[in-house]
C-alpha cells in the first residue's frame, strides 16, 4: 500500500529488517511487542466473547494481526475498527489451531507469515535459550506432585521424574497453593494434589537441556505434524509450549525418566504462601534425606542435612 507508513520507531525497525530481507531480525522485533487483533464492535462493547479475524491464503487460514492500529486500518481499508491487544506469548498460548498460521501486517511492506511451527519456538523456546553470556546454568524446574506418590517415591528412593515440568521463575510470584493449581489448569485434579490446604512441589536445577523438550504438537495427528511437533494429548492441550486451560501464561516441558541431580528437593507450599523443606535427595547415599516425614504422618524423626544442601544453592550447580 503506497500511501502506509511506519506508526512508530518499532515499525521503522521492522520496515528496515524486512527491506534487507532479514527473517531473523524481524522475528526477535515482533517477538518483543505487543500485537492488535481485530475484534467486532460487539466484542468491543464486551456484549459477545472475542472471535478470531482471520483470511485465507493458498489454501491455508491464518490469524490476523498487526504491529499497530494505523497498521490494521490501512490493511483492512478501514473495515476493521476495533482490536484487543496481546503479546506473541499470550497469543501463542491461547492459539485456537495449530493448523492455522499467523499474519502480520498482509499487505503492507511489513507483512510476515508465520507458521504455528514458527510462532510456537518463538513464543516458547527450547530450554537451552534460558542460559545467557552471564549465566550458563539451566534454570530450576518444578513439578507439581500427586499427594499419595509423596512418601512412596521417598520409601522407593525414587528420583526418576516424568511428564510435565515447570520452570521455577514462572510460577515464583504465585502465592497460594489454590493459585498455583488453577494457573497449572489442574483444578479438576485438586483433590489428589492438596493435603490440608498445602500442595507438595519436587524441585531441582535442571542439567541436559535436550531432557527438557517443549511440548509442541497436537490433539490429532496433522495438527501435530502442523507444528512439527512430537506430542498428540486429548484436550485441551495446546500443542505451543504452554500450559492447556491454566489462568496464566506458563511455559511447561515434558521429561521422561529424568534422574534427579545432588540436592533436588520436595517442599511443602501451605495456605500461607510458606514454603518448608520436606526432603532432599542425596546423590552419594542414592536416597532421600527426610527433614519431616511429610503429608498425612507425625514427625518420627529429624535428620541433620548438611550446609551445602540448604535452598540458597540454586543456580550455583553447573
Amino acid at each position: 500500500m503506497d500511501n502506509w507508513e511506519p506508526a512508530s520507531p518499532f515499525e521503522e525497525q521492522l520496515l528496515a529488517a524486512c527491506r534487507r530481507e532479514d527473517v531473523a531480525t524481524c522475528l526477535s522485533l515482533l517477538s518483543t511487542t505487543e500485537v492488535a487483533l481485530p475484534i467486532s464492535e460487539a466484542a468491543a462493547a464486551g456484549t459477545e466473547q472475542p472471535g478470531w479475524a482471520t483470511v485465507e491464503h493458498q489454501g491455508a487460514t491464518f490469524v490476523l494481526a498487526y504491529t499497530s492500529v494505523p497498521s490494521m486500518v490501512a490493511s483492512t481499508s478501514g473495515a476493521a475498527a476495533q482490536h484487543r491487544s496481546t503479546t506473541l506469548v499470550g497469543l501463542a498460548a491461547g492459539w485456537p489451531d495449530v493448523q492455522w498460521g499467523l499474519a502480520v501486517n498482509p499487505g503492507l511492506p511489513v507483512e510476515l507469515l508465520l507458521t504455528s511451527a514458527t510462532l510456537a519456538r518463538l513464543a516458547a523456546p527450547p530450554l537451552s535459550d534460558e542460559r545467557s553470556s552471564t549465566n550458563v546454568t539451566l534454570p530450576p524446574v518444578q513439578k507439581l506432585l500427586v499427594v499419595a506418590d509423596v512418601l512412596d517415591r521417598i520409601a522407593r528412593r525414587d528420583n526418576r521424574v516424568s511428564g510435565y515440568v515447570h520452570v521455577l521463575a514462572d510460577v515464583a510470584h504465585i502465592d497460594t497453593p489454590s493459585g498455583l493449581i488453577e494457573a497449572l489448569g489442574q483444578s479438576a485434579q485438586a483433590h489428589e494434589l492438596v493435603d490440608d490446604g498445602s500442595v507438595y512441589l519436587l524441585r531441582w536445577q535442571a542439567i541436559g537441556a535436550s531432557l527438557y523438550r517443549s511440548p509442541y504438537g497436537g490433539t490429532t495427528e496433522p495438527g501435530c505434524a502442523a507444528v512439527e511437533g512430537w506430542v498428540i494429548e486429548e484436550p485441551p492441550f495446546v500443542g505451543t509450549g504452554f500450559v492447556p486451560r491454566g489462568t496464566q501464561v506458563i511455559r511447561e516441558f515434558k521429561v521422561d525418566g529424568v534422574a534427579l541431580p545432588y540436592g533436588s528437593e520436595i517442599v511443602e507450599f501451605d495456605t500461607a504462601g510458606v514454603e518448608t523443606l520436606r526432603a532432599v535427595w542425596d546423590g552419594e547415599r542414592e536416597t532421600w534425606i527426610r527433614l519431616d516425614v511429610g503429608p498425612t504422618e507425625s514427625n518420627t524423626r529429624d535428620l541433620d542435612v548438611p550446609a551445602q544442601l540448604s535452598s540458597d544453592r540454586w543456580g550455583d550447580q553447573s
